[in-house]
């Protein structure tokens, strides 16, 4: 364990070595938090002897679990394999598979994941069944409100239509035992709230208790982790308030405060392995003018000043577009960086496409990092539909999807009539075959199906090795003939994914522990669980991306495209301090992705939305460059104060609202009109936000 101490930093060491009790550690970008945490599992284990079964860990992404894990067993050696390192959502399926028939809600720890996809596709089913209005009833709509309903128990729904689709929603998931990305949180916090017996188990259980990316929780995990912490309060959580970027996911930025409050106890870490100097100075300088830190910081860095950061004007979006698509090809040919040493982050995807166009033209290659996700495409949900029915032919909305895929001359109809009869009987579309009065033809199809299912069953439930399921259920269903029949480049790339698919289940017998049933049941679950933030960077060409997708990464060159005003900031965070300081953290999180080259870049005109936008760089540029002024509360002399003493006619600069003229001075109130949208405002004329130019 020494050799692994000694090459962390005396901060890091600190941290890692801090045994019980609360600790906060305020973990700046590029600090190592991951190497920290992973650290002191590692240490607790080896060192300290806690038995790695009684140490929970969670994380944000399937992929960090992962990662965490094999570190921490090359560390403390393979009987650590038995910590628990999970997402909140993953650590929900552990528990609720254990005891969710507690909650006595009609769910049985066999329940299946319906991921968001499959979740739309219920509203959308629940939409149909009452006859409403597609277009007035939004499946998207519905769905976050549905969730929203869900999460904070409040009424959102604006009328009874919208209250019978989410009744309807709900129905559907209890008879077909399914849970969505929701039910694992809001049930979970359920049984440890109302389960003393359950509740107190865990917190016996988990004598330690880990969070990694604090920063993004939302209040109900915050409250999951109150109820799981024991009277011990054996609680590290790693996090950067400043780093807090996902309020539109529900992560509670006020959630650093009441750990403050319940807790207490902060560790900072604040140098920095990724970015140089220059790089690290701009982030400072921006992130200090934010109004709500709850923990200040610097990061520091070790690996010199590096290039000055670039700031580009363009006169146009079409010129913004070639100086960047132009830089790009210097960097590679001049430079030696390799195309995928570079990124181009903007503020939302609508502003990718001139970047695609540009970069085609320059015969660039790129990626849209964050596009569809392997798991979302559908020969890849068909064939784990396939599995999840062979596994329980009663689960009727993954038989609804693949039970006329391949082509069987079952049509929608027939369908519907078998759905009609399942709910009359009161079994599921399954066994109601037996029962179905259709035509010969008709009822020959639907038997052939089940026969299918019960021979693929009879075969899976005799099988030991996981990477012969995908092979044998695509082929045995005729899929991957199918794919073959149709004899096209698509096609071909199709039948490619689920060949890809087969490497997951091989990695099973890896990574899950249990019977055969039990790692497969394991591996869906994990698959169900997938977020676009788990996906891997592509090994070629330029990286294109939002800022929230890339949250955690780190490229040699970053061009934040698009710094302007009413983009980025958006024009809706302008009057809200709390927006506000959102965008300037997502500024923040693009800036510190950067190693050793960063440009920031704007336009002075912009075809945005069909028509011509004259822009004003971003107030973020500004405040890189200059540092914020520190208020004195005490009286000063006049010599030093801010002072502007104004007069009518008077051009000045305001922090928020931009260039204006001033109106008329009294009282040391100034009149001020401004560009629109702002307008006609009263302010303080020695008021810091206020300049004259």
């Amino acid at each position: 364990m020494k050799e692994w101490l000694n090459k962390l930093n005396e901060q890091q060491r600190k941290a890692v070595m801090h045994i019980d009790g609360p600790l906060f550690v305020v973990a700046g970008a590029g600090t190592g938090k991951t190497r920290t945490l992973t650290t002191r599992v590692a240490y607790l284990i080896k060192e300290i002897g806690i038995a790695p079964e009684s140490i929970l860990a969670v994380t944000f992404t399937n992929k960090a679990a992962r990662e965490m894990k094999e570190r921490i067993i090359d560390m403390a050696g393979p009987h650590s394999v038995s910590v628990w390192i999970y997402t909140f959502h993953a650590l929900g399926v552990q528990i609720l598979r254990q005891h969710i028939d507690k909650l006595n809600m009609g769910y049985t720890n066999r329940f299946n994941i319906a991921d968001e996809d499959d979740a739309k596709g219920i509203v959308r089913d629940a939409i149909k069944e009452l006859n409403l209005d597609p277009k007035q009833y939004k499946v998207n709509y519905i769905r976050n409100k549905i969730s929203y309903y869900k999460y904070f128990k409040k009424e959102v729904f604006d009328d009874q239509n919208e209250m019978n689709i989410y009744q309807i929603y709900d129905r559907i998931m209890v008879e077909n035992n399914l849970l969505d990305f929701d039910d694992l949180q809001v049930l979970l916090y359920k049984l440890l709230n109302e389960h003393e017996g359950v509740r107190n188990y865990y917190r016996q259980k988990f004598q330690y208790i880990l969070i990694d990316e604090f920063q993004d929780t939302d209040f109900l995990q915050y409250q999951i982790i109150k109820l799981l912490v024991g009277e011990h309060k054996n609680i590290f959580v790693v996090g950067d308030p400043d780093q807090s970027i996902y309020g539109f996911r529900g992560a509670d930025y006020e959630n650093a405060n009441r750990f403050k409050r319940d807790f207490g106890n902060e560790h900072v870490l604040n140098i920095n392995y990724r970015s140089t100097k220059k790089i690290l100075d701009h982030a400072n300088r921006l992130i200090k003018f934010n109004q709500n830190r709850p923990f200040e910081k610097e990061l520091v860095c070790d690996l010199g000043d590096g290039f000055d950061p670039q700031i580009w004007s363009a006169s146009t979006d079409i010129q913004e577009a070639n100086m960047i698509a132009n830089e790009i090809e210097r960097l590679k040919k001049e430079l030696g960086y390799s195309y995928n040493e570079i990124a181009i982050l903007y503020r939302n995807n609508a502003l990718s496409r001139l970047l695609e166009d540009t970069l085609m033209k320059y015969n660039i290659p790129y990626t849209i990092y964050g596009g569809l996700s392997f798991y979302q495409r559908k020969e890849i949900k068909d064939i784990l539909a396939y599995i999840r029915v062979i596994l329980d032919p009663s689960l009727d909305f993954y038989l609804k999807r693949i039970i006329n895929v391949p082509k069987r001359a079952i049509g929608p109809t027939s369908v519907k009539k078998l759905e009609d009869k399942a709910k009359e009987l009161g079994v599921s579309m399954f066994d109601a075959i037996d029962y179905l009065d259709v035509s010969s033809k008709t009822l020959q199809a639907f038997n052939e199906f089940k026969n299918l299912i019960l021979r693929l069953r009879e075969r899976l439930y005799d099988m030991n090795d996981l990477g012969e399921v995908v092979s044998y259920v695509a082929y045995q269903t005729e899929y991957i003939k199918m794919l073959e029949d149709e004899k096209d480049d698509i096609s071909k790339e199709r039948i490619e994914n689920i060949n890809e698919l087969k490497s997951v289940f091989v990695q099973g017998d890896v990574f899950y522990e249990g019977t055969f049933i039990e790692k497969l049941t394991q591996i869906l679950d994990q698959i169900a669980l997938y977020t676009d933030l788990d996906q891997k960077l592509p090994e070629q060409g330029v990286i294109l991306s939002t800022f929230h997708q890339v949250k955690g990464l780190e490229f040699k060159v970053v061009f934040m495209a698009v710094m302007e005003e009413d983009i980025f900031p958006s024009p809706l965070s302008i009057f809200e301090s709390g927006s506000l300081d959102e965008e300037r953290r997502i500024a923040y999180v693009g800036v510190t992705r950067a190693k050793e080259r960063l440009y920031l870049t704007y336009a002075n005109q912009r075809l945005l939305y069909g028509s011509v936008k004259y822009s004003e760089p971003s107030r973020f540029i500004k405040e890189m460059m200059e540092p914020k002024k520190v208020m004195v509360s005490k009286r000063i002399e006049p010599s030093t104060q801010n002072t502007t003493f104004l007069k009518a006619g008077d051009k000045v600069n305001h922090q928020v609202f931009g260039e204006g003229i001033v109106v008329n001075v009294e009282d040391d109130i100034a009149t001020i009109a401004f560009k629109m949208p702002h307008g006609v405002k009263k302010i303080l004329e020695n008021h810091p936000s206020l300049r004259k130019i």
